[in-house]
């Protein structure tokens, strides 16, 4: 069949796609280093399960993430045939030898059979069926065209091959046995002349070959090079969690030592890590990341796809001076390649890190593009320079008296910490955050949790003016400096007083303390109220009485997808329902932000319609008698929605503390 026309077509097709995919290496290469080979194990077990199994791609959407895993695990398979077809250039009767070769004949039947329905099936959702999360895209049309071409001329080739050969060559009648569908297309061609079958076999040979090499090079130049990158992109995904804000060594940038090259996180594309890079070029555009994506979801310009798509122009536009080191030539990021709008749109909440089922990655890069906006440039929303102003002057973002702090608790003699001898007696420190401390509506939660613990019988106080804030939103809005201060000072205040046990209602504040502030020197165990309640419920501690009934539990991001905890809230709340919990469309791990992550509390939306206003709509249709959460900021911005429909006297929103307290209530003899 040639082997000199064989040979020229597959180093073509070889040279063609390493000269396009350095386009793109020879960029992740220029950029930033990051160690991200460590733990080889655990890397390799993350491989075989969202990698080889597609674990995340099925669990997500199961009839999409079905079709997709048919297709990948068919290119991996039909690489052995790719190899066969290859050697059939230079030897035309090869087939693979003995028993081995008829199953895997029989394998890669079925396996393509498999491929054209997970094709076809694709076809269908773009042009029938038309997700709103996939937009219109030529390249994935070409591709599955191409696939399809692939799998119909094998069939072909097979079947001409079968009934031009016959019984004349012992090896592939023996292939023939075992190839159902190749044999079927034989049995059907077996009254054509010797001619035309040869000449079938051959066409269908050629139209392959030339199909699978123009395939090759057309994978580097769009998204479709995630069939080669993704693999490596899952094996060089994070383990830390979602949230972690990349430091930043102040020590470092407030002495002499960096000179006038001191940089906080990221200007220009140069300042990026090589796996934005290689994200950004590995993003296969299946839009899962926009599903529960509360930006995306209400019309505001930020989708994890879209933002890989622009870096992934830019930095092809900017690969020259990228590649030769001549940085002072790149745009900033932000405003040129990155709009504001969409840098400060984000909440944090992660769902789309979550969603991606190659753990393609995003809260890193905004949060260096922040830190540098803030902390280099001064350029960041207004709303929060008060922010930022209320809690270096008062260390709240309130902007009250420190020795405020503990007002809330005035008539519930709720004891002050104030010594170590005092701190080996307490089985929790309430560390009761700012909300709670200043915010009308949250303070009634802390109320609420003060009586669950007092009917608990569990020891407890607050640290009441000596508390400071976690600063955990001045952190996600940028401003590194201010976050480390605060961090400093809390560590301090709590190591100081020989603190070792943490409870909090607050889930942003649980956790920086449990998952960020060990980096500041802080080693406590930390746990969420909901938590120690179901503990302490599970124990029989507490008995709360069943009394309320069609309630839906919203789900906190920074309790839920960013710390894994879904069942202790769930718990808790079946154990105070008189009917199971309501669930919202949008749950667990694909639950909707309320929008108020990522420092948004404390920022107006200007864009689209609001996040907390979609959020409460979704539970409209259960006719939810009580919003449940547990979240202060949660709170406030479902008892804000509420308002804004109307429906505040129809529906209550509650935290769980407050539940489990009147349910306890309600469960005492002296009721």
């Amino acid at each position: 069949m040639g082997p000199l026309a064989i040979t020229l077509i597959a180093a073509a097709g070889i040279a063609g796609f390493c000269a396009l995919a350095w386009r793109k290496l020879a960029i992740v290469l220029a950029l930033q280093p990051e160690v991200r080979w460590d733990q080889p194990a655990r890397r390799l077990r993350k491989l075989l399960t969202l990698g080889f199994l597609q674990q995340r791609m099925i669990a997500g959407e199961w009839r999409p993430g079905l079709m997709h895993t048919v297709i990948f695990l068919g290119f991996m398979t039909l690489l052995v045939r790719k190899v066969q077809l290859l050697v059939i250039g230079y030897q035309p009767a090869f087939v693979y030898p003995g028993l081995v070769g008829g199953l895997y004949a029989a394998l890669k039947d079925l396996v393509e059979v498999a491929v054209t329905g997970a094709v076809l099936y694709a076809f269908w959702r773009r042009f029938v069926l038309r997700p709103r999360r996939l937009e219109p895209n030529r390249e994935a049309i070409v591709v599955l065209s191409l696939i399809l071409a692939i799998m119909v001329t094998d069939f072909l080739f097979d079947g001409f091959r079968f009934a031009h050969y016959g019984g004349r060559d012992a090896g592939i009648a023996h292939e023939q046995s075992f190839a159902l569908v190749g044999a079927a297309i034989a049995a059907g061609l077996s009254g054509l002349a010797p001619e035309p079958l040869a000449a079938g076999m051959h066409a269908f040979y050629w139209i392959q070959m030339l199909t699978v090499f123009s395939f090759l090079v057309l994978l580097p130049r769009g998204e479709h090079f995630h069939i080669v990158t993704a693999l490596p992109a899952v094996f060089f995904s994070r383990d830390t969690p979602l949230n972690r804000v990349p430091a930043v060594d102040l020590e470092k940038i407030m002495s002499d030592e960096g000179g006038e090259d001191i940089k906080v996180g990221a200007r220009t594309a140069a300042d990026l890590v090589w796996k934005d890079a290689f994200d950004a070029f590995t993003c296969t555009e299946c839009g899962r990341c926009k599903d529960a994506c509360p930006t995306f979801l209400t019309d505001k310009p930020l989708a994890l796809k879209w933002v890989h798509d622009r870096i992934k122009h830019h930095l092809l536009e900017s690969r020259e001076a990228l590649v030769a080191g001549k940085h002072d030539a790149l745009p900033p990021l932000v405003g040129k390649v990155i709009a504001e709008d969409t840098l400060w749109a984000c909440t944090t909440c992660g769902y789309c890190e979550h969603a991606c089922p190659i753990e393609l990655e995003h809260l890193g890069k905004f949060f260096r593009l922040r830190q540098h906006q803030v902390l280099m440039e001064g350029a960041f929303p207004a709303e929060l320079k008060t922010l930022f102003d209320n809690v270096e002057s008062a260390g709240n973002p309130w902007g009250l008296p420190a020795d405020a702090r503990a007002d809330w608790a005035k008539g519930l003699d709720v004891p002050l910490l104030t010594s170590v001898e005092q701190a080996k007696e307490l089985d929790w420190l309430f560390y009761v955050g700012s909300a709670q401390s200043f915010d009308d509506r949250s303070q009634k939660v802390a109320r609420a949790f003060v009586r669950i613990l007092r009917a608990a019988g569990v020891r407890f106080a607050i640290l009441g003016p000596a508390e400071g804030s976690t600063g955990e939103c001045v952190r996600r809005a940028g401003n590194e400096m201010l976050f480390q201060t605060l961090a400093q000072q809390l560590v301090e205040t709590l190591d100081g007083l020989g603190v070792t046990r943490i409870v909090t209602c607050d889930p942003h504040a649980f956790n920086s303390l449990k998952n960020e502030y060990p980096e500041f020197g802080g080693a406590w165990q930390v746990v969420h109220h909901t938590q120690l309640i179901d503990e302490l419920i599970r124990s029989g501690r507490l008995r709360p009485r069943p009394v309320f009934e069609r309630v839906i539990y919203h789900e906190p991001c920074y309790l839920g997808r960013h710390n894994h905890e879904y069942e202790a809230p769930r718990r808790v709340l079946a154990t105070v329902c008189r009917d199971a919990p309501l669930e919202f469309p949008l749950n667990r791990m694909h639950a909707m932000c309320c929008g108020a992550g990522g420092g948004r509390f404390w920022m107006e939306e200007h864009i689209g319609r609001r996040i907390n206003v979609t959020r409460v709509e979704q539970a409209l249709p259960q006719q939810p008698k009580t919003i449940a959460t547990a979240c202060p900021y949660c709170t406030t911005m479902i008892r804000d929605a509420t308002t804004q429909l109307g429906q505040d006297e129809a529906i209550a929103t509650r935290d769980i503390a407050e539940l489990v307290a009147d349910a306890i209530e309600a469960a005492s003899p002296a009721r």
